[in-house]
């Protein structure tokens, strides 16, 4: 029995214990040790019911996965930048064409928004709710839609969101008599009575998403494009389709590639709402509309975190199992939702140059998240857990944990080790409370702590992105030094966030001074390292204007006896290597190294600048990845090295540097020092901001 029929929904390289090659289910079941196994009762109530349907594991055909770290040539992908720059568009190049079809790229010329509700005081206080009509064309014939928003009262401005298409209308989510009824939903045929307001209540959980600071945004599907095979001559395609002597292509978008188009139209809208942090935007999708946040995850990378709810085939599950809802079938009862390539497939999923799990791939680096129900085996929750594993040698590519399991984990005990989440619960198809529990509960780990990408990195040391009140602590200070402030906005000095707040720091007029803030390893890991990483990320206030040079943040050993100040290094007493700032040439501040070695010459340290096709020269108003590493010298031995990144690009190195001639000097600290140097004193305030502060044992790079 197909899935309409059931419900009416809501929407190699290898790997320990999982090899890209399958021989047979039930062997390698045992292989893994799974803990979750469908319950015979259920897969022989489904088989009876549909035949024709594969609903045991031991009728599950042999199959070989595509490897997602090998070229279509056979060319084995050797790091991430080959990764990004080569193989993750060739594989979204293989699903527009294979699968989804083309959508137009970017967003549409002329669009608008117009805000046509507005109530601060909603749901009793607890919601501040907007409507927004998003007209694609501008033009008030032309196709639009509408998203309901509401926004927790209580949250501080801008807030990380969820957003998610609905199958029944924006006013079905709450029976809110506020919410107006879509015009299109009544168009369906569908009788609109107030009633309906809360027909899909149960599967959302608006007043607990607000009250755990996330706003909820929705829009209708129907909006975007009707779920029926009319020939696209309703929503958006007639509009945007280019035809070819007046006929479709045959990699021409399907429903589901509009319905993420439509969702990337919303992140446009977001990005213009001062409210919503696009920065923290999570697509939530059930079904059919979880497939389609799969795809609109994949081709817009704004989107900071992806999760699929029961998406089946087509979505998150392995098209190769032909477990449950096979490509044929879904191709046969909805001819709308795919491109007409992939209906060469129907029965040929061996020949399909992709398959799911690296769908799945492509959210890298970004969090996803891939949920299944016991009893919706239609959906095959076993081989939505094999898409997860098997994406995962793309996110250890990159640095990052990914799923971290060998097992298929049993009910309800929730996979969030990593990048990659999952869950198997309890029911059926359906988006129920629990799984909304989930999924904000994994947004809370790469949305409300340190930098997501630096969260499960088994190199970091230490990240901070001053979000909290009491970010100093994390430091090990035990009050917030003077002259430092984190702030969301400083418009009378042009900043714009990195995202949320970041440390300003202030030089004040006829003073020289900013701030000194030291992250002491002993004291916080209780070791001393002979290599680091460091970088944070660095923005000149429009004010910043220095009359000389100074100090910047970085690295030393200084114990307190030598390495700054005109204490001179000698080799057994401390180093230090800060950054440092010259005075603006060309309205641009040269930055560098500024150094107390082994080898200075008199009482303060050496000045060595980077030059590097400029790199280290910075303009004010914009942000900029600064990133240093120290590996310390063979005690004696001119072997100690430096290098700095800007943007990720090299900006500076020495190989060549005496700290140390004893090994009792280490790095003992990161040193986020900031202040004019000599005798020069500031004309007029200045500031400048910082922010994303990480230390690794690896290269850590720029925020993706």
């Amino acid at each position: 029995m197909h899935r309409n029929n059931l419900t009416v929904g809501l929407i190699m390289l290898m790997v320990t214990g999982v090899t890209y090659v399958h021989s047979h289910a039930r062997a390698s079941q045992a292989k893994q040790g799974e803990s979750w196994q469908a319950r015979r009762e259920v897969a022989d109530s489904a088989a009876r019911r549909g035949t024709q349907f594969i609903y045991h594991e031991e009728k599950v055909p042999a199959y070989t996965l595509p490897d997602p770290l090998v070229m279509a040539d056979g060319t084995k992908v050797a790091d991430a930048e080959m990764w990004r720059a080569k193989r993750r568009p060739e594989i979204l190049e293989l699903f527009r064409k294979y699968v989804y079809g083309r959508a137009p790229v970017g967003r549409p010329k002329g669009m608008t928004f117009k805000v046509f509700d507005l109530d601060q005081k909603a749901l009793s206080g607890l919601a501040t709710r907007k409507q927004v009509t998003v007209n694609f064309t501008g033009k008030e014939d032309g196709p639009s839609m509408d998203i309901l928003v509401y926004l927790p009262s209580a949250a501080r401005k801008p807030v990380p969101t969820f957003v998610i298409l609905n199958f029944g209308g924006n006013h079905t989510i709450h029976p809110d008599p506020a919410i107006k009824l879509s015009t299109r939903w009544m168009r369906s045929g569908r009788k609109a009575t107030e009633q309906s307001r809360r027909s899909s209540y149960s599967r959302f959980s608006v007043e607990k998403i607000l009250s755990r600071g996330y706003a909820l945004a929705t829009i209708y599907y129907g909006d975007i494009d009707p779920d029926y095979h009319d020939g696209f001559k309703n929503g958006v395609h007639p509009v945007f389709d280019k035809l070819i002597d007046g006929k479709r292509a045959p990699d021409a978008w399907g429903s589901i590639c509009a319905w993420a188009w439509g969702l990337g139209r919303a992140m446009d809208y977001f990005e213009s709402d001062e409210d919503i942090d696009e920065s923290r935007v999570a697509v939530l999708g059930h079904s059919r509309l979880g497939k389609t946040s799969l795809w609109a995850g994949a081709r817009d990378e704004r989107f900071a975190l992806v999760i699929s709810n029961d998406s089946g085939c087509g979505g998150a599950a392995l098209s190769r199992r032909r477990f449950g809802e096979t490509v044929k079938r879904i191709n046969t009862s909805f001819p709308h939702w795919f491109c007409d390539n992939f209906k060469k497939y129907n029965g040929e999923e061996d020949r399909l140059p992709v398959d799911q799990h690296i769908l799945i791939a492509l959210m890298a680096p970004r969090p996803v998240y891939v949920a299944s129900a016991d009893a919706d085996l239609w959906a095959d929750p076993r081989g939505e857990f094999l898409s997860c594993k098997n994406a995962e040698p793309v996110y250890h590519l990159l640095g990052l944990n990914g799923l971290e399991v060998e097992k298929m984990p049993a009910l309800n005990s929730p996979v969030q080790k990593g990048r990659i989440g999952y869950h198997i619960r309890t029911g059926g198809h359906g988006l129920t409370q629990y799984d909304w529990q989930q999924y904000m509960d994994f947004a809370d780990r790469h949305f409300k702590g340190a930098e997501p990408s630096s969260r499960d990195r088994k190199d970091i040391v230490f990240s901070c992105d001053f979000e909290s009140d009491n970010w100093y602590k994390e430091f090990g200070m035990r009050s917030e030094p003077e002259r430092v402030e984190a702030v969301s906005s400083d418009p009378a000095r042009k900043f714009e966030p990195l995202a949320g707040r970041a440390m300003r720091i202030k030089v004040e007029r006829d003073g020289h001074y900013g701030t000194s803030i030291l992250y002491r390893f002993k004291d916080q890991v209780g070791a001393e390292p002979q290599e680091i990483y460091f970088r944070y990320y660095l923005r000149f206030a429009d004010d910043w204007n220095p009359a000389g040079g100074g100090k910047m943040p970085g690295i030393s050993g200084t114990y307190g006896r030598a390495g700054w100040g005109g204490r001179p290094s000698n080799g057994r007493n401390g180093w230090s290597a800060r950054g440092q700032f010259n005075r603006q040439v060309d309205g641009k501040t040269p930055l560098g190294y500024y150094c107390y070695h082994a080898d200075m010459k008199g009482r303060y340290g050496s000045g060595w600048m980077w030059e590097t096709e400029k790199r280290g020269h910075l303009q004010n108003n914009r942000w900029y990845c600064i990133e240093q590493y120290a590996k310390m010298n063979t005690p004696g031995k001119n072997d100690g090295i430096l290098r700095g990144w800007v943007d990720g690009k090299p900006a500076f190195e020495k190989t060549d540097v005496r700290m140390r001639d004893v090994d009792t000097l280490r790095i003992e600290a990161v040193w986020l020092n900031v202040y004019l140097g000599g005798s020069w004193v500031a004309r007029s305030d200045h500031h400048l901001y910082i922010d994303n502060v990480v230390i690794a044992h690896d290269y850590i790079g720029p925020i993706q």
